[in-house]
């Protein structure tokens, strides 16, 4: 009877871990908003065994959960958050204790506020490419321009060693603050580092291509220590004073985004380098501009889906990371490169053992040359190929197809992690995250190692607004400086955004709210030369809620402007002025503005139409404590109006109503 009984459980044990699979790792989750009143329902697939989910919440930028939320059961597969606001993201956790002990991340939220600024990007350019890739590569800095980055450019020669180039970059990073970014476009030198075998292989032992070290600023790399040449490819040998590093680990957490668009050495694809980064670059900005049709769909091949592979589960970066960015039901498993050949997929995974040309089960750097990859977003894990420094290198090989993929990256070991990028971010910045990971679990096999790299463009985000075209400047010295365009061919925008800056890829400063006509007049500033930009924006629903999207910007010179108002900063207010409030809103005759100052001072309040002409203007004097000013809006005619309130400086904004 014992051996009966013992017999009946092991088969019962082989049939419960027959039935897991790579999935169940992964708490694939969605979720739905609404504003009024706020709310945020979490929706996942159900998840197997009894043990309650915990539910954690944070901010974005919050480095601890704290405790749970709440804790539901094991079989439910929904929660509503209420403790929300509009124009707010939350980023939660969820996580069961039992059986696979899964977990999922989302980044929700509800009309969260557009991203205006994303910093200053560095554009290393390969010397080989300026003259043979000259449009291409004004229009790569136009878009990026466009998409909120000040655009600095160093053109590099392929033999520059790599720690010439990480000079240029620290001493950019010195000078310039803002700088966040670095998009490496050619064969611009490509560091090793470390004694590491990602992979597990005791033949692939060493160095191995490292652009982590250009995204570290103030880390202590070193080439000293290592002495090994065990691997059986040169390229991995390292040893004391060879220019590869000593680092396996980051020396201390990266400061910058590094993305890469290298397709040297791919004669697999029988075209030329330059071909082949111009047809990268042209898809770039076809993507970007929203000529490309993109379907917002996954797909994942696993064939590393069985429990000798458990508990990593390779796959689960996809079962994770898939949902919040296209819905759970639009994620799928189908073979890696027929249907990227002949279907359009947002995002893809594939994994395989693999070489350094090849993932078992997915193909080989040939056939992806004989096909289409019709994704924007490919994820890929194998043996060898995750150090990509090589001949007809598989990892690199996505973007050098007929129609190329924009990005390619090995996840698996480590984890990666890119759920806010359902909400506007871009690509660069969930790499940042997942090479700084400490943080979301599982971390995976190789987290913080030096060999975590990103191949493509670092500013690609998920969705794109069609753009606002043919803007125009007409210049009037009682009225400054009028933009105009033609609006954007997007479903339901909600308007446009205004910006200005003092140079063609300076950074561009937000000049107005959300305008809803094609023409929008600044008459307020500093005279002197100014380039302006218009961004489409509008409503961008997700598998993650709700935020503001916006287009690639449409720049123009407008050359030399004279300004009839003074400069009106839309920045904070200065400590010496708080609790402002103005009532009411919307209004009729009059409005009130109340605030409280902590000294008498001069202030200044200026109303601004839709269409960015002043209004009316009034300077009151304001006394130490509370001050109630009021605003006689009786003759203005019936729609938006921005009130700016000047103090020591700085300004606030508000939006006004009027009715009659």
């Amino acid at each position: 009877m014992k051996l009966l009984f013992s017999l009946v459980l092991a088969i019962i044990s082989t049939s419960l871990c027959a039935q897991v699979t790579t999935k169940d790792y992964a708490i694939r989750i969605t979720a739905t908003v609404q504003t009024t009143p706020p709310g945020i329902t979490l929706n996942w697939d159900a998840v197997a065994g009894n043990n309650n989910i915990s539910i954690y919440r944070k901010s974005k930028n919050a480095t601890s959960w704290g405790t749970a939320i709440t804790q539901v059961a094991g079989n439910v597969t929904t929660y509503t958050d209420n403790t929300v606001q509009a124009d707010s993201a939350y980023e939660y956790y969820l996580y069961k204790s039992a059986g696979t002990s899964p977990r999922g991340y989302i980044y929700a939220g509800i009309k969260q506020p557009a991203i205006h600024n994303r910093g200053a990007i560095l554009l290393l350019v390969d010397s080989a490419l300026i003259d043979s890739c000259k449009t291409e590569i004004t229009t790569l800095m136009q878009d990026l321009r466009g998409d909120g980055w000040e655009v600095l450019r160093r053109d590099v020669l392929s033999t520059t060693p790599a720690t010439t180039v990480k000079s240029y970059i620290v001493s950019t990073y010195n000078s310039q603050s803002n700088l966040e970014a670095v998009y490496v476009l050619g064969h611009v030198a490509i560091p090793h580092s470390g004694n590491i075998n990602p992979d597990a292989h005791t033949n692939h032992v060493g160095a191995w291509a490292a652009d982590s070290y250009y995204a570290d600023v103030d880390g202590n790399w070193t080439d000293n220590a290592v002495n090994n040449t065990s691997s059986s490819n040169s390229k991995n040998h390292n040893i004391p004073g060879d220019g590869k590093f000593d680092n396996s680990t980051l020396p201390s957490s990266l400061e910058l985004q590094v993305g890469r668009v290298d397709l040297y050495d791919m004669p697999a694809f029988s075209k030329t380098t330059i071909q082949l980064i111009k047809s990268y670059l042209n898809k770039a900005h076809n993507y970007k501009t929203g000529q490309l049709k993109v379907t917002k769909r996954a797909l994942i091949d696993d064939n590393f889906n069985s429990p000798s592979y458990f508990p990593e589960a390779f796959a689960a970066n996809g079962w994770r990371n898939f949902p919040p960015l296209v819905g759970k039901d639009s994620v799928s498993t189908k073979d890696f490169i027929s249907n990227l050949n002949s279907s359009s997929y947002q995002w893809a995974y594939g994994c395989g053992g693999g070489s350094y040309t090849k993932a078992n089960g997915i193909g080989t750097t040939s056939d992806i040359a004989s096909n289409d990859m019709n994704a924007i977003f490919t994820i890929l894990f194998g043996s060898y190929f995750g150090d990509w420094d090589y001949k007809n290198s598989f990892l690199r090989s996505p973007l050098c197809a007929n129609t190329p993929s924009l990005v390619s990256f090995w996840a698996g070991r480590p984890n990666w992690y890119l759920h806010h990028m359902a909400l506007g971010e871009h690509i660069g910045y969930s790499a940042r995250l997942s090479q700084n990971n400490s943080f979301y679990n599982p971390t995976g096999f190789g987290a913080r190692w030096v060999h975590t790299s990103l191949m493509g463009d670092p500013s690609l985000r998920t969705e794109y607004v069609k753009p606002a075209t043919n803007i125009s400047i007409n210049k009037d010295p009682k009225a400054g400086a009028t933009i105009s365009w033609t609006a954007t061919t997007e479903a339901d925008p909600a308007g446009y955004y205004i910006y200005r800056s003092t140079s063609e890829y300076g950074k561009y400063t937000l000049r107005s709210g959300l305008v809803t006509t094609t023409s929008f007049t600044d008459s307020f500033g500093k005279d002197g030369s100014y380039w302006y930009m218009v961004r489409a924006a509008k409503v961008q629903m997700t598998p993650s809620g709700s935020y503001y999207n916006l287009s690639i910007g449409e720049a123009a010179d407008a050359g030399n402007v004279v300004y009839p108002h003074d400069e009106v900063s839309i920045n904070t207010l200065a400590n010496t002025v708080d609790k402002i409030e103005l009532y009411p809103n919307p209004a009729v005759n009059t409005t009130n503005i109340e605030l409280q100052s902590s000294t008498a001072q001069t202030s200044t309040i200026t109303i601004v139409n839709i269409d960015g002409k002043v209004v009316q203007r009034i300077s009151p004097n304001l006394i130490k404590g509370k001050n109630l000013i009021t605003i006689d809006v009786k003759d203005l005619t019936t729609g938006m109006y921005f009130i700016y309130v000047k103090a020591l400086g700085s300004t606030q904004i508000f939006k006004l109503a009027k009715t009659y």
